[in-house]
């Protein structure tokens, strides 16, 4: 049987838009630096990127416990059984107790990019007890508002039947690229299809333009009219909802800024198994205060100390 061939395909998602605004170098680092990391023998400097580029940060680790649970909860819905706030909260902490001893413990090492490895963990910062217990806090209170909150009953009580997404990744071509989007969860309900994007951090502009991608992604993928899609941003930490109909103005806003980014990231996409490194297409970004939190601080040589 022959091996399957991987190549280094330029590709877009909401997230790599917004590395690629925050700084190109790691753009450059997270996208290109470690390609063929698994061919590797022995490890060495290609490992170590992979390493820095799955780091997360401990909010980040709890709300990826939360998107998880929830989709356990989805799940056992649809073979019929049932779980209560208190037991998706279980699961969210265990979740989060599993990725902690991972990361602490170095269980990360043999598949980095499969793994739980922290930030704080990895750069030797102290983790205080008010940060764990405030990481808790937003487990029970998104656990709370996901299961109990008449916002969110329509979509816990949409029958599986008309679901049309539950995190799947998947992609659909603009502009000849490759686009992911991974819809939370999605139902029907007659001609309307309502997308949920579950959130555990504070509002920002780009999680709407984030989920205008996914109607885009509704109209490529399920045929459905814009008009007839409605997006919902649940801040589950914050304990409210955005629902937005979709506007034809601002859909077509969000696809010109898709363009531009896309076509930017064209311009100096490249294979690096074929191609010469060009790194003056990579600058970094020239505010010290984003360095601070970057994951590829250690190894970067213009990371302002």
């Amino acid at each position: 049987m022959a091996t399957k061939q991987f190549q280094c395909e330029l590709s877009w998602s909401a997230s790599r838009a917004k590395e690629w605004e925050r700084c190109q170098r790691e753009y450059w680092y997270g996208r290109y630096a470690s390609w063929g990391w698994w061919t590797e023998r022995p490890r060495g400097q290609k490992y170590e990127i992979m390493v820095h580029k799955c780091l997360t940060s401990l909010p980040a680790h709890a709300g990826d416990c939360a998107h998880r649970a929830i989709q356990r909860w989805f799940e056992l819905k649809r073979d019929g059984a049932t779980m209560t706030t208190n037991e998706l909260l279980e699961e969210c902490v265990e979740l989060f107790r599993d990725g902690w001893r991972q990361s602490a413990g170095g269980g990360w090492q043999d598949q980095p990019n499969k793994s739980v490895h922290l930030n704080e963990h990895h750069y030797g910062q102290e983790i205080s007890k008010e940060r764990t217990e405030m990481a808790r806090q937003l487990l029970e209170r998104s656990t709370q508002f996901f299961c109990e909150s008449a916002e969110l009953a329509a979509a816990r009580d949409a029958h599986p039947d008309t679901w049309r997404s539950l995190e799947t990744m998947d992609t659909y071509q603009f502009l000849g690229t490759k686009v992911y989007a991974v819809p939370d969860f999605a139902y029907a309900e007659g001609e309307m299809i309502h997308i949920y994007d579950w959130k555990t951090g504070q509002p920002r502009e780009a999680d709407i333009f984030q989920l205008h991608t996914y109607a885009l992604y509704a109209c490529e993928k399920w045929s459905t009219d814009p008009e007839n899609i409605v997006l919902h941003a649940a801040y589950l930490g914050a304990g409210k909802v955005e629902s937005i109909p979709v506007d034809l103005n601002r859909l077509s806003e969000a696809q010109d800024h898709m363009s531009t980014s896309i076509r930017e990231m064209m311009d100096v996409h490249y294979d690096p198994e074929v191609d010469d490194l060009m790194m003056g297409n990579w600058p970094a970004s020239p505010e010290a205060r984003k360095c601070g939190g970057c994951r590829f601080r250690g190894i970067c040589t213009e990371a302002t100390k």
